[in-house]
């Protein structure tokens, strides 16, 4: 995890607003940014979370693979 920003899509809702979530991570060699889209902000955390994990590990499979 090289970077966690939220932002507040539509502030007028209140306590209803939606809020996305972005994740920027890396292995060292690459970079990658995921993001997560919910009135829940830890739901949104998951979510982007969720999927830099998963295209982490798909890309050092893949990587893995080729060598």
């Amino acid at each position: 995890l090289r970077d966690y920003k939220v932002r507040v899509l539509n502030q007028k809702k209140g306590t209803g607003a939606v809020v996305r979530v972005l994740i920027e991570s890396g292995d060292g060699a690459k970079s990658w940014g995921s993001i997560g889209v919910s009135e829940n902000i830890i739901e949104a955390s998951w979510q982007a979370l969720v999927d830099s994990i998963d295209f982490g590990l798909i890309h050092k499979k893949t990587v893995d693979h080729e060598q």
